[in-house]
């Protein structure tokens, strides 16, 4: 089949002396064009980053950004959202900063042409081979079988190592190619040979957690903690492993917020036994005690560590959780 590029080739081929110069230097001006929109729009995000991390003195993070971003807005600001300026990364937070960083002495200009020389660096051909071992890391650094969530956070992680240690040419292929060429990311996991009941307990356990279909019904006046920003909090977390816990825990639909409000007691709650949860959500006790432990397990590996991986982990995650939620009841 023939490619844009390559039509466009024939066509210039075909056009007089004359006309190919004309045409040379209408590309070029549509080029230069299209670099000075690109470097405008990225102007426009770093500006929005540079003005979030001046209100609160160092490099924001993910919470940060959406909680001061929201502030600047309301008072009348020119701030562009999170969700506009994390898509504008290729959902990175890790790229958002860099380039936060790179704006102090690099022109936007020559940030931009940096994104998009790897971004021409990545389109290639994945064998097999280099799916597997991929697929295979991965399934060990979790420890159990990932879903696209957790594949994609696995695979952001060590491009960032790599870059940090100057490694420029490691490439790890997207969830793309298993599911372009198996037809899905379950039938990619089936071909190379991960069994259907690892499969199955891994999406079980997740729709356990996450299910959100009773929210309408449950009953009203469930407590429910709210977690402070980690900037505010000490835990005994890294900042970057407090942010992942914070956003796992705020990605939990109300039903599982709250049974871990009221088996952690968190917030100032009365702790509570099994059977007063589930007699309030009208569950039976051992689903209340899967999704409370199901619910810890996904904080812990929120934190990008397999949860038998390092000595008192889950511990240091409730007292994490603990101690932002008892921050955010004495901001309230």
């Amino acid at each position: 089949m023939t490619s844009g590029v390559q039509a466009l080739l024939v066509i210039f081929a075909a056009l007089t002396p004359e006309e190919q110069e004309e045409a040379f230097v209408k590309l070029r001006t549509l080029r230069v064009e299209a670099q000075d929109e690109a470097e405008r729009e990225m102007d426009t995000y770093l500006r929005s980053l540079r003005r979030v991390a001046e209100a609160i003195g160092h490099t924001p993070g993910v919470p940060e950004y959406k909680k001061v971003s929201v502030a600047l807005r309301e008072q009348g600001e020119d701030i562009e959202p999170f969700t506009r300026l994390y898509r504008y990364f290729g959902t990175s937070w890790a790229r958002a900063q860099e380039a936060l960083e790179l704006s102090g002495e690099t022109r936007t200009k020559a940030i931009e042409a940096r994104f998009a020389h790897r971004r021409l660096g990545k389109p290639r051909r994945y064998s097999e081979d280099e799916l597997r071992e991929a697929l295979a890391a991965c399934v060990a650094h979790f420890g159990r079988v990932p879903n696209t969530a957790d594949y994609s956070w696995w695979r952001e992680r060590q491009l960032e190592l790599a870059r940090a240690q100057r490694r420029d040419r490691l490439h790890l292929p997207t969830d793309g190619p298993y599911r372009e060429r198996w037809g899905g990311w379950e039938p990619a996991l089936l071909h190379f040979g991960y069994t259907p009941d690892a499969i199955a307990h891994r999406s079980a356990r997740r729709e356990r957690v996450l299910f959100a279909e009773d929210e309408p019904r449950l009953p009203d006046g469930l407590p429910v903690a709210k977690l402070a920003p980690v900037a505010r909090c000490a835990v005994p977390l890294s900042d970057k492993e407090a942010v992942a816990v914070w956003e796992a825990y705020e990605a939990f639909p109300a039903r599982t917020r709250h049974v871990l409000t009221v088996r952690l007691g968190l917030g100032g709650e009365r702790r509570r036994i099994l059977r007063d949860v589930a007699d309030g959500l009208s569950l039976h006790l051992s689903r209340v005690q899967q999704l409370h432990a199901y619910a810890l397990d996904l904080l812990v590996e929120a934190v990008g560590e397999p949860k038998h991986a390092r000595a008192g982990l889950r511990a240091d995650v409730i007292e994490s959780l603990r101690l932002m939620a008892g921050v955010a009841q004495q901001g309230q």
